[in-house]
Formats: C-alpha cells, sequence, structure tokens
C-alpha cells in the first residue's frame, strides 16, 4: 500500500473549531432563545423516545476526541485522509446549523440540513471501512470507524424522523399510521443497505441504528401494533445481517492468511 499523505495545518485545526461548535450549538435553545429540539419536532407515532436522543453525548465526545487526535497525530487513520476530514467538518457544522434552525422552527430547512449531513457521513463511512492507514496507530483508526459508524447510523435515522416531523407538521395528519409506517419501512431498508455495505467493518453504524429502532419500540409499545412489528423486524435484521458479514469477513480473512502462508 503506497504511503498515506498526512493532514496537517488550517484543515485540522477547522475540525476541532467546528467539533466545539457543534458541542457548543445547544445552548443558544436551551438558554431560552428559541425553541429547544423537542418543542420545534412534531410529535410522530413513530418518534424514538427521549431517552435515545443522550446519543449526542457520545457523539460530541467522539467527536471532540477525533478532532484532537487527528491535530495530534496529523492523521484521520483511514487512506483518505482529507476527504474523510473534510466530510466530517461539514457534519460538524450541520449539527450546529441544525440546532440553530431548529430553535428558529425553520420546519422544512432541518431535514434539508440532516439530508446534507447524511450525505456526507455516508461518503466518510465508505471511507472508513476501506483499508487503512497502516502508518496511523490502531486506536486511532479504531477510533475513526466508532465515530464515522455512530454518527452516520444516527443521522440515517435522524434524516428521515425529520423528513417525518416536517411533512407532519404541514402536510398529512401526524397521528395517522399509514404515510409513518412507510418512512419508517423505508428508513430500515436504506439502514439495511448501508449495513451490508459498510457493516462488517463499522460495526457501530448497525448497533447505533438497533438503539434508534429500540428507542421506536420503546414509544410505540402498547399503542401501536405495526410499528412495534416494524421495529422488532428491523432489529432482527440488523442483528442477522451484521452476524452473518461478521462470520464471512472472518473467513475471508482466513482464506487470505492461508493463500500468503
Amino acid at each position: 500500500m503506497a504511503p498515506v499523505a498526512r493532514v496537517s495545518g488550517p484543515i485540522t485545526w477547522l475540525a476541532v473549531i467546528l467539533a466545539v461548535a457543534q458541542v457548543v450549538a445547544p445552548v443558544v435553545p436551551f438558554s431560552g432563545i428559541g425553541a429547544s429540539p423537542n418543542e420545534s419536532t412534531t410529535d410522530l407515532l413513530i418518534t424514538p423516545a427521549g431517552w435515545t436522543f443522550s446519543i449526542w453525548s457520545l457523539i460530541y465526545l467522539l467527536s471532540l476526541v477525533f478532532a484532537l487526535a487527528v491535530v495530534w497525530k496529523g492523521s484521520t487513520g483511514t487512506a483518505d485522509q482529507r476527504r474523510l476530514l473534510i466530510d466530517l467538518e461539514i457534519a460538524f457544522a450541520g449539527a450546529a446549523i441544525w440546532i440553530l434552525v431548529s430553535a428558529a422552527e425553520w420546519t422544512w430547512v432541518t431535514p434539508i440540513v440532516l439530508t446534507v449531513m447524511t450525505v456526507v457521513l455516508l461518503d466518510a463511512a465508505r471511507i472508513a471501512a476501506r483499508p487503512a492507514d497502516d502508518a496511523a496507530p490502531g486506536w486511532l483508526r479504531v477510533l475513526a470507524r466508532i465515530l464515522v459508524g455512530v454518527y452516520a447510523a444516527w443521522a440515517t435515522a435522524a434524516v428521515f424522523q425529520n423528513w417525518a416531523a416536517a411533512i407532519g407538521a404541514d402536510l398529512a395528519d401526524p397521528q395517522s399510521l399509514g404515510w409513518q409506517l412507510t418512512i419508517l419501512i423505508l428508513c430500515a431498508l436504506f439502514g439495511l443497505a448501508v449495513t451490508a455495505a459498510v457493516g462488517s467493518v463499522l460495526v457501530a453504524y448497525p448497533l447505533t441504528l438497533i438503539w434508534a429502532f429500540l428507542g421506536i419500540l420503546a414509544t410505540a409499545q402498547g399503542e401501536t401494533t405495526a410499528v412495534v412489528g416494524v421495529s422488532i423486524a428491523t432489529i432482527v435484521a440488523l442483528v442477522v445481517t451484521t452476524g452473518v458479514l461478521f462470520v464471512l469477513r472472518r473467513r475471508g480473512g482466513a482464506r487470505d492468511a492461508v493463500g500468503v502462508s
């Protein structure tokens, strides 16, 4: 594998600044300026339980640690250093902007921001799932894959939820099940497709999606049988798909090792 160019200078410090910005942004609504994310989002039959959103604390922490590690080591732990860093910087900036537009209650802007975040995070997932930068320390490669996996999966769940919330606010009945179930199934299928593509390496992706669907299951339990059924089916499918991919990857690695020897 050819040596991977290091990353240094302003682009690395920009990652730190934007990682801090996404942590600081929630101070605006919680200080009483504008609406909080809960207040600005339409309550739906497929909205996850409130405790699932605690995952943002993990995302913020991983983002800060990773950005500082990139400054320190001059590497993202991946084979496409600059592109992955730019993807994450757009996501960090998007997270801060999302909080601000949510506080302003710009209903249709929030899902657009999340769509951009999802696109760049899925590109980051593609990069992180590829062969890593062998010159980077192992812990940095693992950190990159965990951060990207968690962030991309949560964005996957959030983008469908935000589009549903916008639709429920202006176009459809938020208590009508049919259209919400359709969006939930689309989210499940999309998440399973991404898991099939990168889940054998970015195990944090399916695990985070399972977390999101557990939150949806918790909300729907005893209320909406169809949502409970879709949530359980999705969780089982994610577990099975991830398990199969893990076994296939190990067998492939074993065959490669035999071929080398």
